[in-house]
C-alpha cells in the first residue's frame, strides 16, 4: 500500500465541469492515465453501516461489508481474517470545529461557512483549490494508515451542485492514484452515474424510501426523490456497477422492517435496513432474533409496604427459568414498580406475568391497556398469576384476553377431578392428579388448546370449571400453585416451546453438550480445607481430599481456596497453621488435572459494593481494606503470586455456600473478566445414566467441599462419585470454561439469512448449537465454522469451531458426502477440514475418543496420528471411530472400501 506522509502535499488534479463536458469521460481520465475499470469490488453478500464511535465487534464479525466512521475504534484483525472488509464513510463538505481536519483547513485556507444546524460544525466549499487536498490528508490518509480497505465519498445532506460534483470527481481520480488497491464507493446522492465508472467502484443509496424526520423518527422520501435514486441505482447498475442501499426503520416495528428490506431488494441493490441515526442497529435483511423473555414480578414498595422479593424467589425463576434457559431464551425480570413499571419499547420475544405481581389498581389497569399491544405484534405472553384484583382491570384483561369465568379462587371445594388433559404435554409417567390449591373459577378461550383443565364442586353442590393449562393465540397460562409444594404435571420444555411458538425456530445456544457429549465439569468449596479428618493420625481433610480423591481422578477439577483461611487468619486459626496450610494447597495446585478459583477472601455471607463485607477476622489479620474488590479481585492476587505453579491461572469466582452475590459483585467480576458460578448443589452423578434417556436440559457437575472427605464414608461416596463420572462418555472441561460458555450463550446472537440459514455470533466460548432433529442436517459444504453435528433424543446438536462468526446452513434432503466431527471426549482444533481430508488436534489428560462420520460406508480411513500411519474402517453408516493419544495431531484421509479401491 502507497505510504502518505501526513504533512506532503498529495498530488491531485481539479477538472471543471464545463471541462468535464468538453473533454468527455474517457479524454478526461486519459489525461490522468485513468483508462481502465475502478478497482473491481469483492463478491459481498451483506452490508452494515455503523457511524458510531465503538461499533459492536459481533456485529463487524457478521456482515461482509462495514461502513464505518473513520474515527471508530475497532480492532479488523478479526474480520479481515475471515475475509470482511471495512470501508471509511468520508463526510467530505463538512469539518468540525477544533478538529485536527478544522486545524489543517485552517492551514490550507479552505473556505467555509458556519452550519445553520449546529454550531460546532462548518460547510466546507468543494470547489475551494485546496479542499482536495485537505480531503486526503485530513480524512483519506489517517483512515488508509487506520488499516480501512477503502472509502466511501459524500457530501453528506448538503445538495450537489454540477461544480461540486465535478470536484468529487476529480478527488475520486486522485485517491484511485494514491490508494490504487482501495475500493472507492460514491454517495448516490451527488448524482454522479456513468461518468464514475474509471474511478468509482460502487455506490452508496442513503435513503432510498424513507429519510429521518422530525424527532429522529422515520419518514418517507419524496416521491421525486425515491425515482430520481431509482433511476440512478438502474442506470448504474447496468454499467455492472454494484449499489449498497440503506433505507430506515424503526426496531419496534418489525413489519417496516421487512417491507424496507424487501423494497431495497428489489432495486438489486445490498440492501441494510438501521435507525436514522446510523448507530449499528441492524434491522434487516439479517433478521436478528430475539431471545429476551420479559418477566414482570414483584411490587412496588409503597403500594404493598415492604420491599418486593428478589427475582430469585420468583415462580418464574424457580419452576422456568431453566427449561427458558434451554430453549435459548434470555429472562430478563423487571419489577413492578411504579406508574412506569411497563417497558417503553416491545423489543422481546415473549411476556411472562409472574405469579408474585402485586399491583394497584392503576398499575392493573395499565397493564390491561398493554394487553392489546402484544397481541398486535404477535409477542405471546404467559400467565402464571391472576394479578387483576380491581374489577374495571380485570373487565378490561379478560375481555382482551377472551377468558371465561369470573376470575376469582372457588369457595371451598369438596370434590375435584380432572376435566381434560393433552398427555403430550404432560410429564411422562406421572398421574395426574386434580389440585384443589388455587382452583380459579377461569375458562380458557374458545379457540385455546386445553393441556389441563379441572372440574370442582363446592359444599352447596356447585359446579367450577378451571382451565389451568392452556395455550392459544395470544400466549397461555400456567396457573399452578400447588408447584412450589409439589413437582410441576407438565412437560415444561416442550409446553414452553408450544408456547413460544414457531418464530422460535431457530438453532439456540446449548451449554449442556460440547463436541457431541454430555458436559461434566467439579469444583470444590473451599469449606473445611483447614478443618481435621476423623481418619487415623487426624490428617486435614485438605491432605485427604488431595491424597485420596485429586490423586486418582484423571478428571479435570476446580479447587477453590479462601484466603483468610490459608493465611490462618480466621478466628480460632493459629499462626503455626498458616506454613502447611499453604504448602498443602500448592501442593493441590501443582497437580495437572487441577484449576484454582477463588472462594473470596473471608467467605461473607452478603455482597453489597461500597461496603465492609469480610466477615469476622482474627487479630492478626493484616488487612485495612474489607470491601467487594477486596474479596474477589484480593484473593485473586493472593492465589496467583503464592500457590500457583508457573504457567496456571485463576480465572474463576466461585461463590461461598450459603451467599448470593449481588448484582454490583457479578459486574464487578464482568469488569475485570473474572468468570463466576454459583454455589448451588448440583446434580447427582449417579442419575445420569437415566437422564441420557431424555433430552440433555443440564450439565453433570460434581460439586462438593473438603469437609465432605471427614469421614471414610464420605470418602468413598465421593470416590464412588468420581469413578460413576470417569466410567460415562461425557466431554469433561473445567469449570472456568464451563461459566465462560454460560456467559457467552447469554450474548449470542442469531440473524436469519433466509429459511435453514443463519448467521451465530458470540465470543467462542459456546460451542455448540441445537434444534429439533426435524429441522435437517447440516449443509457442511455451504457451512462456515462448523465441526460437525450429532442426533440425541430428537435433537440435533451442531459442534461449532469456537469462531465469532458462525454461518448455519440446514437440508432436509441427504447432505453431500462430507467429513465432520460426531462427537469427542475433549475439545478439538482443525486445521483442516473438507468433504474427504481433515486435519485436527486434541489435548487432554487421557487417551481421547473420537466419532466422525461422512466417510463412505464401509469405507476406509486413512490416518496420521503424530506422524504413525493406521487405517480403519468405516462403519455401515460411514462412521469412524478413533481412539488417540491425549496430545494428538491427527491428519486423515476418506477412502473407498478396500475392493473398490482394488479395482481402481
Amino acid at each position: 500500500m502507497p505510504s502518505a506522509s501526513p504533512i506532503s502535499r498529495p498530488r491531485h488534479t481539479r477538472f471543471s465541469s464545463g471541462l468535464l463536458s468538453k473533454l468527455g469521460i474517457v479524454s478526461l481520465f486519459g489525461l490522468l492515465g485513468l483508462t481502465g475499470m475502478a478497482a473491481e469490488l469483492p463478491a459481498y453478500r451483506t452490508l452494515f453501516v455503523d457511524q458510531s464511535l465503538r461499533p459492536d465487534p459481533r456485529s463487524l464479525a457478521a456482515f461482509d461489508l462495514s461502513i464505518l466512521n473513520p474515527k471508530a475504534e475497532l480492532d479488523m484483525e478479526p474480520g479481515h481474517a475471515q475475509g470482511n472488509h471495512y470501508y471509511a464513510l468520508l463526510d467530505i463538505a463538512h469539518l468540525r470545529t477544533g478538529s485536527r481536519a478544522a486545524m489543517l483547513g485552517a492551514t490550507r485556507q479552505v473556505s467555509s461557512k458556519p452550519s445553520a444546524s449546529d454550531p460546532q460544525v462548518r460547510i466546507v466549499d468543494p470547489t475551494h483549490p485546496q479542499w482536495a487536498s485537505w480531503v486526503i490528508e485530513a480524512l483519506a490518509d489517517p483512515a488508509a494508515k487506520k488499516g480501512f480497505d477503502g472509502f466511501v465519498l459524500s457530501l453528506g445532506a448538503e445538495k450537489a451542485a454540477p461544480a461540486s460534483s465535478a470536484a468529487v470527481l476529480s478527488l475520486a481520480a486522485s485517491l484511485r492514484q494514491r490508494y490504487p488497491d482501495k475500493p472507492l464507493l460514491l454517495d448516490l446522492r451527488l448524482g454522479l452515474g456513468v461518468e464514475a465508472i474509471h474511478v468509482a467502484s460502487g455506490f452508496l443509496a442513503l435513503g432510498v424510501y424513507t429519510r429521518e424526520g422530525r424527532n429522529g423518527v422515520v419518514d418517507w422520501t419524496s416521491i421525486a426523490e425515491a425515482q430520481r435514486l431509482t433511476r440512478l441505482i438502474r442506470t448504474v447498475q447496468m454499467q455492472g456497477m454494484r449499489v449498497f442501499a440503506v433505507d430506515y426503520a424503526m426496531p419496534e416495528d418489525r413489519t417496516a422492517c421487512r417491507e424496507a428490506a424487501q423494497r431495497l431488494s428489489s432495486t438489486g441493490a445490498i440492501p441494510f435496513v438501521t435507525t436514522p441515526a446510523l448507530d449499528g442497529v441492524n434491522l434487516g435483511p439479517l433478521e436478528e432474533l430475539s431471545r429476551r423473555v420479559l418477566v414482570l414480578h414483584g411490587w412496588d414498595e409503597k403500594h404493598v409496604g415492604q420491599k418486593s422479593s428478589p427475582t430469585a424467589q420468583t415462580a418464574t425463576s424457580r419452576l422456568l427459568r431453566q427449561p427458558l434457559e434451554w430453549l435459548g431464551c434470555q429472562l430478563e425480570f423487571r419489577t413492578a414498580s411504579g406508574a412506569d413499571f411497563l417497558p417503553e419499547n416491545h423489543d422481546f420475544a415473549a411476556v411472562i406475568l409472574d405469579s408474585s405481581l402485586i399491583l394497584s389498581a392503576g398499575q392493573q389497569r395499565a397493564l390491561a391497556s398493554w394487553l392489546p399491544s402484544l397481541r398486535a405484534r404477535h409477542i405471546p405472553l404467559l400467565l402464571t398469576g391472576m394479578p387483576w384484583t380491581d374489577d374495571h382491570a380485570r373487565y378490561l384483561a379478560m375481555q382482551h384476553l377472551g377468558l371465561g369465568g369470573a376470575a376469582r379462587p372457588a369457595p371451598r371445594l369438596v370434590q375435584t377431578n380432572v376435566a381434560a388433559m393433552d398427555s403430550a404435554l404432560l410429564r411422562a409417567n406421572t398421574r395426574v392428579a386434580a389440585r384443589s390449591l388455587g382452583f380459579l373459577d377461569l375458562e380458557a378461550p374458545a379457540d385455546a388448546h386445553i393441556v389441563l383443565a379441572l372440574h370442582g364442586q363446592d359444599a352447596m353442590g356447585s359446579a367450577h370449571h378451571f382451565d389451568q393449562a392452556f395455550l392459544t393465540t395470544w400466549g397461555g397460562a400456567l396457573l399452578d400453585p400447588a408447584a412450589d409444594s409439589a413437582a410441576t404435571q407438565l412437560n415444561l420444555p416442550a409446553f414452553l416451546a408450544r408456547w413460544l411458538g414457531t418464530e422460535h425456530d431457530f438453532p439456540v445456544p446449548d451449554t449442556t453438550t460440547r463436541e457431541g457429549r454430555r458436559v461434566f465439569y467439579s469444583h470444590i468449596d473451599s469449606t473445611g480445607f483447614s478443618a481435621p479428618s476423623t481418619l487415623p493420625g487426624f490428617p486435614l481433610c485438605s491432605e485427604v481430599m488431595r491424597d485420596r480423591i485429586l490423586s486418582r481422578t484423571v478428571l479435570p477439577v476446580t479447587v477453590s481456596v479462601c484466603e483468610a483461611d490459608l493465611r490462618a487468619w480466621l478466628p480460632g486459626q493459629q499462626a503455626h497453621e498458616a506454613e502447611r496450610l499453604e504448602h498443602i494447597a500448592r501442593s493441590i495446585f501443582e497437580m495437572p488435572q487441577v484449576q484454582a478459583a477463588s472462594n473470596s477472601f473471608s467467605r461473607p455471607s452478603h455482597w453489597t459494593a461500597g461496603a465492609d463485607i469480610t466477615s469476622k477476622l482474627n487479630d492478626r489479620a493484616q488487612t485495612t481494606r474489607r470491601d467487594m474488590e477486596r474479596e474477589i479481585a484480593g484473593s485473586m492476587s493472593y492465589i496467583h503470586r503464592q500457590l500457583l505453579p508457573l504457567g496456571k491461572e485463576v480465572s474463576l469466582m466461585l461463590w461461598p455456600e450459603n451467599a448470593t452475590p449481588t448484582a454490583e459483585a457479578l459486574r464487578y467480576c464482568r469488569s475485570v473478566n473474572v468468570e463466576n458460578l454459583p454455589a448451588t448443589s448440583a446434580a447427582s452423578p449417579m442419575a445420569a445414566p437415566a437422564a441420557e434417556a431424555s433430552a440433555r436440559t443440564e450439565p453433570l457437575a460434581l460439586r462438593c467441599s473438603f469437609a465432605e472427605v471427614r469421614t471414610e464414608s464420605g470418602i468413598a461416596s465421593l470416590e464412588k462419585n468420581f469413578a460413576a463420572c470417569t466410567a460415562q462418555p461425557l466431554h469433561a472441561m473445567t469449570a472456568a470454561a464451563y461459566a465462560a460458555s454460560v456467559r457467552d450463550a447469554r450474548h449470542t446472537r442469531v440473524l436469519r439469512v433466509a429459511a435453514d440459514h443463519w448467521i451465530i455470533l458470540n465470543a467462542g466460548d459456546c460451542r455448540t448449537l441445537r434444534l429439533p432433529a426435524t429441522a435437517g442436517l447440516p449443509d457442511m459444504a455451504r457451512c462456515q465454522g462448523v465441526s460437525g453435528y450429532n442426533v440425541h433424543q430428537g435433537q440435533l446438536y451442531i459442534h461449532t469451531m469456537g469462531v465469532v462468526r458462525t454461518e448455519l446452513v440446514l437440508t432436509k434432503d441427504k447432505p453431500a458426502q462430507h467429513i465432520h466431527l460426531a462427537e469427542c471426549s475433549t475439545g478439538v482444533e482443525f486445521m483442516e477440514l473438507s468433504s474427504r481430508r481433515a486435519t485436527f488436534q486434541v489435548r487432554a489428560l487421557r487417551p481421547v475418543d473420537v466419532v466422525l462420520g461422512g466417510f463412505e460406508p464401509r469405507g476406509q480411513c486413512a490416518y496420521l496420528e503424530n506422524g504413525r500411519p493406521y487405517t480403519v474402517n468405516a462403519d455401515a453408516h460411514g462412521v469412524v471411530r478413533l481412539e488417540v493419544a491425549c496430545r494428538s495431531t491427527v491428519s486423515l484421509q476418506s477412502l473407498p472400501p478396500a475392493t473398490q479401491a482394488a479395482m481402481r
